[in-house]
C-alpha cells in the first residue's frame, strides 16, 4: 500500500510540473509543438486516474488543434488514434471506427508510415470482428495487414497477425490451416525469444489438440504456456489456461500438482473478475481437498 501511495505521489507531482511549470514556460517563449506534447502527456495522466471525459477534451479541444495548426501531420494522426482509443473503451464503438478509417488511416497513409498504417487496420480489424463482421476482418488480416508487415521486415508484428488469422479459422473450423499458421507463429516466437507470444502460440495449438481431444499432445503445451504466463505476470493467461491445465492433471491423479495450479488460476481469476473460471476453480479445489480428507480417514 506505501508502495501505491508513493506512486500516486510521483504522478501527482508529474502532473503539477507539466501544468505548472513546462505548460506555461513553452507557452511564454511560444513553442507550439512542446505545449501540445505536454498538453498530451497531462491528459495521459488525467486517463490514468480516471478523468477520461477531461483528457479526452484535451485532446479533441487543445491538443489536436494545436497539432493541426502547425501542419505536424504524424502528431495529428497519433493523437486522434489516441481519441479513437478512448472512444471506443467508452463505447462509443461506431464513432471510433469512423475515426480510424476516415482520419487516421488516411493520415498515415498520407505520410508513407507503412507500420502505423497496418497497426490501425489491425484495430479496425477488430472491431469489425467484435462487430460480427469477420469475413471483413479476416480479409483485412490477410491481404492488407500481414503483407504491410511482412514488407517492412516486422516479424514480431507478422506473427501476432499469423495468430489472430489462425484463431479466425479455427473459430470457422478450418484448424489444420489454424494449425499451420500457429506453429508458424510458434517458430518465429521462439526465434525472436518472445515469451508472450510462445506463451499465446502454445496456448491456441493447446485448443486444437483439445478439439481433437489429443490430451498427449495437449498436455505439455498447457504446462509452458501456464509457466510463461506466470513468469509474464499475466492474470487472464494464468487464469485461462490454468483452469484447462488444473483439471487435467487431476483427472491424471497428479493432485499436488493440480492443487498448485489451480491455486494459481484462483488467484488470476479473482484479480481479473473472471467469474466462471473462479466458480470452477474453487470448485475443483474442494475436490481435492475431499479427497485428500478421505485419504486420511482410511
Amino acid at each position: 500500500m506505501g508502495k501505491d501511495r508513493g506512486q500516486r505521489g510521483e504522478v501527482e507531482k508529474a502532473l503539477r510540473i507539466r501544468q505548472e511549470v513546462q505548460l506555461p514556460e513553452y507557452e511564454r517563449i511560444g513553442d507550439t509543438r512542446e505545449a501540445a506534447i505536454t498538453w498530451g502527456k497531462i491528459a495521459d495522466i488525467l486517463h490514468q486516474r480516471g478523468q477520461v471525459h477531461e483528457a479526452l477534451r484535451i485532446r479533441q479541444e487543445v491538443e489536436l488543434p494545436e497539432y493541426e495548426r502547425i501542419g505536424d501531420t504524424r502528431s495529428t494522426a497519433v493523437t486522434w488514434g489516441r481519441i479513437a482509443d478512448t472512444l471506443h473503451q467508452r463505447g462509443q464503438v461506431d464513432e471510433a471506427l469512423r475515426i480510424r478509417q476516415e482520419v487516421e488511416l488516411p493520415e498515415y497513409e498520407r505520410i508513407g508510415d507503412t507500420r502505423s498504417t497496418a497497426v490501425t487496420w489491425g484495430q479496425i480489424a477488430d472491431t469489425l470482428h467484435q462487430r460480427g463482421q469477420v469475413d471483413e476482418a479476416l480479409r483485412i488480416r490477410q491481404e492488407v495487414q500481414l503483407p504491410a508487415f511482412e514488407r517492412i521486415g516486422d516479424t514480431r508484428e507478422a506473427a501476432v497477425t499469423w495468430g489472430q488469422i489462425a484463431d479466425t479459422l479455427h473459430q470457422r473450423g478450418q484448424v489444420d490451416e489454424a494449425e499451420e499458421l500457429q506453429l508458424k507463429r510458434l517458430r518465429v516466437n521462439e526465434k525472436l525469444r518472445d515469451i508472450d507470444g510462445i506463451a499465446a502460440a502454445n496456448w491456441s495449438l493447446a485448443q486444437i489438440d483439445l478439439g481433437r481431444r489429443d490430451l498427449h499432445a495437449a498436455a505439455p503445451r498447457l504446462v509452458t504456456s501456464f509457466r510463461y504466463f506466470l513468469e509474464l505476470q499475466r492474470p487472464d493467461g494464468v487464469a485461462a489456461v490454468g483452469i484447462i491445465l488444473g483439471q487435467l492433471m487431476l483427472a491424471a491423479g497428479a493432485r499436488a500438482q493440480a492443487r498448485q495450479v489451480l491455486q494459481e488460476c484462483r488467484a488470476a481469476a479473482a484479480m481479473t473478475n473472471t467469474a466462471h473460471i473462479l466458480a470452477r476453480a474453487d470448485e475443483l479445489l474442494e475436490t481435492i481437498d475431499d479427497e485428500d480428507s478421505e485419504d486420511e480417514e482410511s
